[in-house]
């Protein structure tokens, strides 16, 4: 059925844009665009996703923007993510029922699939072209351009972005009289604090893993090691370097230097003070704060390293469709979508980070706690995108899957990560 519906998706996003292309092609010939029912005024439309304080802040961004075009209606369409198939599919449905979205807010995870569809306008020669764009670019992490990029074309402005750093007790370490991890440190260096800092009687735990795909992903680029190959094309989950990071996770697992990570909620384990270390992004420091956690009890360090310094980020980016009838109002609203105003505000909440450095580096917006708060930047620098290639959905279910076998004691982490990769190519055949 999956593969099924896999056809008809490819069916239906073709004969969508034959549609589009049809359509565009006939706007010279005096086709009427869209107007509002008030007065003869454009209409933008924005595809959006998110919370409802993340859609207020983007309706604030498209009051602005309506304030100087008084001739614009701009309506947004905020859905909710239960995956990204979803997502691409209620912009389909949109686009066949005449509500092409012009503006399109899209997470990392489903940019490849968007672009092999051609539903997403290359934005180099815009960002180029426009001077407050092009400063922009500019003050972007790299990082996040290239992954909002495909084949050397950028596709998308990121708006925010979230990443992995390694937080730790200090009360903990300091009680067993061990030091504070710095920035550069070793799997090695890691394995060893946390067999010193778990206790025998199960009350505290050395680190909390998470079996989230994201969360996963620094042990694969600590290692060099990445679920796909460099273009994308296939799944890469049996390679030398993933099956020795697996390996490495089974040990903590066995050695009960983790929690059951299938199970357990490392998050509030470790605002219990239940976990001596325990990877995450900003997303979590409220909790933590609101459970009490002070800088006296915690801070953070960059990922530890194995054969290269790195981490994770996803994120998502404002794009404009590649069917849009209102080109340069769509820039302009792009531009308001990706101003300091909405950025600062999308980062106010306490989840994102800025996806700029003069913001993310800035402690009115990004807070003091922990004191190495600055370090979120830093990971965010020299991290690799979560690997978001067109079949998803299959990579990251294959994976999981393969992973609570391993972790469930029913498979070796090799036997599970060759299954695993047969899985993925059988399914995205």
């Amino acid at each position: 059925m999956k593969k099924r519906m896999k056809r008809i998706l490819a069916a239906v996003l073709a004969g969508t844009m034959v549609l589009s292309m049809a359509a565009c092609g006939s706007k010279g010939s005096g086709e009427k665009k869209e107007e509002s029912a008030d007065g003869g005024k454009k209409i933008l439309r924005v595809l959006n996703w998110g919370t409802a304080e993340e859609a207020q802040i983007a309706q604030d961004a498209i009051d602005r923007f309506t304030g100087n075009h008084s001739d614009v209606e701009v309506k947004q369409t905020t859905v909710p993510v239960d995956s990204w198939s979803d997502f691409i599919q209620k912009w389909i449905s949109m686009t066949t029922s005449g509500e092409t979205p012009d503006v399109i807010n899209i997470g990392l995870e489903a940019t490849r699939m968007a672009v092999e569809n051609d539903l997403l306008l290359p934005l180099d020669e815009i960002v180029e072209g426009d001077e407050q764009l092009s400063k922009l670019k500019g003050e972007y992490a790299e990082s996040l351009l290239n992954g909002f990029s495909v084949d050397g074309k950028l596709y998308g402005l990121p708006n925010g972005t979230q990443t992995m750093v390694m937080y730790y007790n200090k009360k903990m370490f300091d009680e067993a009289k061990i030091d504070y991890p710095k920035d550069g440190w070793t799997w090695d260096e890691f394995l060893e604090d946390a067999k010193k800092l778990t206790k025998e009687d199960g009350s505290v735990y050395g680190y909390g893993l998470s079996s989230s795909y994201f969360q996963l992903t620094p042990w694969w680029s600590t290692n060099d090691a990445y679920p796909t190959t460099d273009d994308y094309s296939a799944p890469d989950l049996n390679s030398a370097n993933m099956v020795e990071s697996v390996e490495f996770l089974n040990g903590l697992v066995e050695d009960k230097i983790t929690p059951d990570p299938i199970s357990s909620d490392v998050y509030s384990m470790f605002a219990s003070k239940q976990l001596a270390m325990v990877g995450a992004g900003r997303w979590c420091l409220n909790t933590w704060m609101d459970a009490g956690l002070t800088n006296d009890d915690f801070d953070c360090v960059q990922w530890p390293v194995n054969k290269k310094e790195s981490s994770v980020y996803g994120g998502a980016a404002w794009c404009i469709s590649a069917s849009t009838s209102e080109k340069e109002l769509a820039i302009d609203l792009l531009k308001e979508l990706v101003s300091d105003e909405y950025l600062k505000a999308n980062a106010a909440g306490g989840q994102q980070v800025p996806p700029t450095e003069s913001l993310a580096t800035d402690t009115e917006i990004m807070g003091t706690t922990p004191d190495n708060i600055m370090g979120i930047w830093k990971a965010v620098t020299i991290a690799e995108p979560v690997a978001a290639p067109t079949y998803f959905g299959d990579i990251e279910q294959g994976l999981l899957r393969g992973l609570e076998e391993v972790f469930s004691g029913e498979k070796e982490p090799k036997a599970a990560l060759d299954d695993a990769q047969a899985q993925v190519e059988s399914a995205i055949k």
